[in-house]
C-alpha cells in the first residue's frame, strides 16, 4: 500500500489516500477500517453489508479471531479477502481484536499472549512471521508488547518498549528476507504507555532499524481495548500524542491508532494528524444496545439531541419513529424504535443486526463529513459541535435481567444518556 497526501492544513489535519498497488484501487484518510471478527463484519453476512456500503473498504483482520484459519488458508489460493468472501478488498492484519477487553499480564521474554476464543495461545515471532506470510495481508502490524494503559507502572513500560524492539529486530530482519512479506506493508509499533522518555526510545529505534522497510506506524499501549478505549481522555492521550507527532512530522507516513475511541476523541486525533481508526466502536455500542444518534449538521442541531439513543429504555415502547430521523440506513428506512426496543426485551438476534447497520452507517457518513470538513479547513468547527452534544459526562452502563455486562462505563467519556 502507497500512501499520499493531498491537503494538509495546521488546523485540520491532513487529507490523501492510500492506494491498493495490486489493483489501484485508493481509499481516502481519515481512513475508518472495517473491523472484522473471524473474517466477517460482526452481525452482518456480506449481503447484509453490501445494504450498508456498496464501496469498496480497506477490512481489518485480527490474528486474536483468525488464527485457527492457518491451515484452510494455506490450501486456499484466492487470498485473504477472497477467503472471507470480500474479494480484491484490502486487509489490515492486526494481533488484536479492538472489541473485546484485553486481560493484563501473562507476558513473558520471548511471546505475546494472543487472546482468543479457544483461550490464551503462546504468540512467538517465530510463529506470527509464518502467521502473516500465511494470510498475506496488504498490511501488518509488527509484533510488539501492548500490555499497557494510564495507570501501568514505569517498570511495565520499560519491559513493554524492550520487548518491542527485540520483537521488531526479528520482524526487521524476516521482512526483508521474505519474498512474501516484501508484498505487504509493514506498520510499526510505538510502544511506551503514557511516558513520553519511553515513547521517544521506542520511536528512535523504529526510525533506526525500520528505515525503509516501515510503511507506517501504529500507536498501542494506551487502552486494553474494548470499551476501555472509549475511557481514555484527551486530557490523558493528547499530550503523549503530540509529543510523538512531533517527533515523526518529518515521516510522511500513515499513522494508526485502533480501538473504540469516542468520536470526539477522533476528532481530536485526526486534527493532529493521525490517518487510520476503526469501526469497533460500532460494534461497542450495538451490543451495549446504543444507537448512534450524534450530529454533524449545524442546520439540522437541536440542543435536546443526544450522542446516542439508549435501546433499552421503556419510553421508547410506542416511540414508532425511526432511530435517527433523514437517516438512509436500512435500519432507519424500514424499521422503528419501538420495533427495536421489542427485539432487545425479546432478546431477538435482529435487535443487534439492526443496530450495527446503523451504527456503521452513521460512522461511514461521519467520516465523509470529516473529509469535507478537512478540505475547508473547518474541523473546529465539527470539534465543537460534538463536543457540545457530549461533554465529558460518563453514562452508566445499565444492567437489566437480559442484558450482557461488557462494560460499566457505557460508551465512555463524551457522552450522555439519552433521556427521551
Amino acid at each position: 500500500m502507497k500512501f499520499v497526501i493531498e491537503n494538509l492544513s495546521k488546523n485540520s489535519g491532513r487529507l490523501g489516500y492510500l492506494v491498493q498497488q495490486d489493483t489501484g484501487k485508493q481509499f481516502k484518510t481519515p481512513l475508518l477500517l472495517q473491523t472484522t471478527k473471524g473474517g466477517s463484519i460482526p452481525y452482518l453476512s456480506r449481503e447484509v453489508f453490501d445494504h450498508v456500503s456498496k464501496d469498496c473498504h480497506v477490512l481489518q483482520m485480527s490474528l486474536a479471531t483468525m488464527d485457527h484459519m492457518k491451515e484452510a488458508l494455506m490450501l486456499f489460493k484466492g487470498g485473504l479477502s477472497g477467503f472471507v468472501g470480500f474479494k480484491d478488498y484490502p486487509t489490515v492484519l492486526t494481533i488484536r481484536d479492538p472489541c473485546e477487553t484485553m486481560p493484563n499480564g501473562s507476558n513473558d521474554k520471548d511471546i505475546v499472549p494472543l487472546f482468543t476464543r479457544r483461550g490464551k495461545e503462546i504468540l512467538s515471532p517465530e510463529k506470527y512471521i509464518e502467521l502473516v506470510e500465511t494470510f498475506k495481508p496488504d498490511i501488518y502490524q509488527g509484533l510488539n508488547d501492548a500490555d499497557t494503559n494510564f495507570d501501568s507502572a514505569k517498570k511495565r513500560i520499560q519491559k513493554s518498549v524492550d520487548r518491542t524492539e527485540i520483537f521488531m529486530r526479528f520482524c526487521y530482519e524476516q521482512h526483508s528476507k521474505s519474498e512474501i512479506l516484501k508484498k505487504s506493508c509493514l506498520f510499526v509499533p510505538i510502544a511506551g504507555g503514557y511516558n513520553t522518555f519511553n515513547r521517544s526510545q521506542s520511536i528512535k529505534d523504529a526510525r533506526a532499524n525500520g528505515g525503509d522497510l516501515c510503511g507506517g506506524y501504529i500507536f498501542e499501549g494506551f487502552h486494553n481495548y474494548g470499551l476501555s478505549a472509549s475511557e481514555v481522555t484527551s486530557e490523558q492521550l493528547l499530550p503523549i500524542m503530540t509529543h510523538c507527532l512531533k517527533e515523526l512530522q518529518a515521516d510522511s507516513k500513515p499513522i494508526m491508532l485502533p480501538g473504540a475511541y469516542t468520536p470526539l476523541l477522533v476528532l481530536e486525533l485526526i486534527k493532529m494528524g493521525v490517518d487510520m481508526f476503526d469501526s469497533s466502536y460500532a460494534y461497542c455500542a450495538a451490543v451495549n444496545f446504543k444507537a448512534l444518534s450524534f450530529s454533524w449538521e449545524e442546520k439540522e442541531f437541536n440542543v435536546n439531541d443526544t450522542p446516542f439513543i439508549d435501546i433499552t429504555d421503556d419510553c421508547l415502547r410506542e416511540d414508532f419513529t425511526p432511530l435517527l430521523k433523514d437517516c438512509l440506513c436500512l435500519a432507519c428506512q424500514k424499521h422503528n424504535r419501538a420495533y427495536i426496543h421489542h427485539l432487545y426485551k425479546t432478546s431477538e438476534l435482529l435487535g443487534p443486526i439492526l443496530l450495527m447497520i446503523h451504527n456503521l452507517h452513521h460512522l461511514m457518513q461521519f467520516f465523509k463529513k470529516i473529509h469535507e470538513s478537512i478540505a475547508a479547513d473547518s474541523l473546529d468547527n465539527l470539534i465543537q459541535l460534538i463536543k457540545y452534544q457530549g461533554g465529558d459526562k460518563v453514562v452508566e452502563y445499565r444492567v437489566t435481567a437480559n442484558t450482557k455486562v461488557i462494560s460499566k462505563a457505557g460508551l465512555g467519556k463524551g457522552f450522555v444518556e439519552s433521556k427521551s
